[in-house]
């Protein structure tokens, strides 16, 4: 019979290997992103204002952190009494919009995290244990792969989107125009604008996405074969059970709006168009109103706001007709408080409130089940408790966490307006929240649930201590009668 029945590992690999297959990670995160980005722009109809080759690597950059700006260069405009004024800018005036738009669509993200930390361990389950210079050649590929691929996606993310026909009418009504008549500045001068990917702002979050999807890895991953050091480290050992723990929870979590978003294009094949709308959305930006339900039950007061600028030309456009606010009127101003929406007969934060007690409570007695049993030594040398220890350290990552998601969730879009080089005003829109104050609940809750979870594992594991012997004694004296 042969000594041992578990296969023979793999050969570990050369240098150039590690390397090739650290880039095909991020290849393949890239398409799988891109590959969602497109289809939930095509389910939104997003294709009949700007071309899908533009605008899936805008929301690639966008992913990772980039943000856009908007410019629409000069729009010439005339008509009435503006016509007087023809000379000052060769037959008329010249308005110009201009903004910036930053959000995270984390659908994008959270898929383009899964699989390219997939392809980055998967590969090192069945072979040898690498060295050190192995996974430095690993990482080293994803970082290079990632420079160039995602510099090429913000360079090809510009293009020009046409505006609605009622933007641009409102635009011409709110100056003072009729949207081309006389007596006003027609807003339908400006029928498009342009944008463009910030460069920079994408190389830098994407390099840094690739650090933190890797660096998390290397103390979540389970199942792989990691350099002797880095498994055998400290870090690792005390921080593994946790991590891996939040890590699937997160996962868990995240794939409820791929699942929501799948059944809404389903419905969408035989149902109203509304449906296809819904799946675009969650295609798109799921993971952040999950975000959003979860950390209002934290204390985490999200508010989506439209709110109007000041017209600093109010003067000038009073003078031919205008109101000063050039993207409506104060009407227009909105603040919505989401954290005490109440669709469901219960505010989102207690909805909230209470999901999180019970997966921080089921996190904390996971992560008490995979972290080892302290030996004699160590209990004696330790000055914590285990418990104390296990709610300290889920505080610690639970509050970190907490503030990263409120960051990656919060949006914002600044359009402004402006002729002859005065702002004539423009528009403010967003969904923020009080980012440091979430971090502080989360790791107080994070805390007490992770400690009960700790307790409880403790409690069943000392009953069922108690009761396997016996229960085993039994058992044989049964099967021994039964002979």
């Amino acid at each position: 019979m042969p000594a041992s029945s578990s296969p023979v590992p793999a050969p570990r690999g050369s240098v150039g290997r590690h390397a090739l297959e650290g880039g095909a990670a991020v290849v393949a995160a890239a398409v799988t992103m891109s590959a969602c980005g497109a289809t939930a722009a095509i389910a939104l109809g997003a294709q009949s204002s700007i071309a899908l080759s533009r605008l899936v690597p805008a929301l690639l950059s966008m992913s990772v952190g980039g943000h856009l700006t908007l410019d629409s260069g000069s729009a010439a405009t005339g008509g009435g009494r503006t016509g007087a004024l023809g000379g000052m800018s060769g037959g008329g005036l010249t308005l110009e919009l201009g903004g910036q738009v930053s959000a995270l669509p984390l659908t994008l993200t959270f898929l383009g995290t899964m699989v390219l930390a997939l392809g980055f361990f998967r590969p090192l389950r069945r072979r040898g244990r690498p060295t050190p210079d192995l996974l430095w050649a690993r990482f080293g590929g994803a970082l290079a792969t990632t420079l160039a691929l995602f510099t090429g996606s913000a360079l090809l993310g510009r293009g020009t989107v046409r505006l609605p026909k009622g933007l641009t009418q409102g635009m011409g009504t709110a100056t003072g125009g009729s949207g081309g008549g006389t007596g006003g500045i027609p807003g339908a001068g400006l029928s498009s604008v342009g944008f463009r990917t910030d460069v920079v702002s994408t190389v830098f979050f994407a390099l840094l996405w690739v650090v933190l999807v890797v660096g998390i890895g290397c103390l979540a991953a389970r199942r792989t074969t990691l350099p002797r050091p880095l498994a055998l480290s400290r870090l690792r050992l005390k921080w593994h059970p946790l991590t891996s723990t939040l890590a699937g929870m997160c996962t868990a979590l995240c794939c409820i709006p791929l699942a929501l978003g799948a059944l809404a294009g389903a419905a969408a094949l035989v149902g109203p168009p509304q449906a296809a709308k819904a799946a675009g959305a969650m295609l798109l930006a799921g993971p952040n109103l999950l975000v959003v339900a979860l950390t209002s039950g934290l204390g985490s007061s999200w508010h989506a706001a439209i709110q109007q600028q000041k017209s600093e030309a109010g003067g000038m456009m009073g003078g031919f007709g205008g109101t000063g606010t050039p993207l409506g009127g104060e009407g227009m101003n909105r603040s919505v408080a989401v954290s005490s929406w109440s669709g469901t007969g219960l505010p989102l934060w207690l909805i909230g409130l209470i999901v999180l007690l019970g997966l921080l409570a089921r996190v904390g007695y996971l992560a008490a089940a995979r972290t080892p049993v302290r030996t004699a030594r160590q209990e004696a040398d330790a000055v914590l408790g285990r418990h104390v220890e296990l709610a300290l350290r889920a505080g610690v990552t639970v509050g970190m966490a907490t503030m990263l998601f409120c960051l990656t969730a919060q949006g914002s879009a600044q359009i402004g307006m402006s002729m002859m080089g005065s702002e004539m005003g423009g528009m403010t829109a967003g969904l923020h929240s009080a980012v440091r104050l979430s971090g502080l609940t989360g790791f107080v809750l994070a805390a007490v649930c992770a400690y009960g979870g700790s307790r409880l594992h403790a409690l069943r594991s000392s009953r069922r201590a108690q009761v396997g012997p016996p229960a085993l004694k039994a058992g044989r004296v049964r099967r021994a009668v039964t002979r």
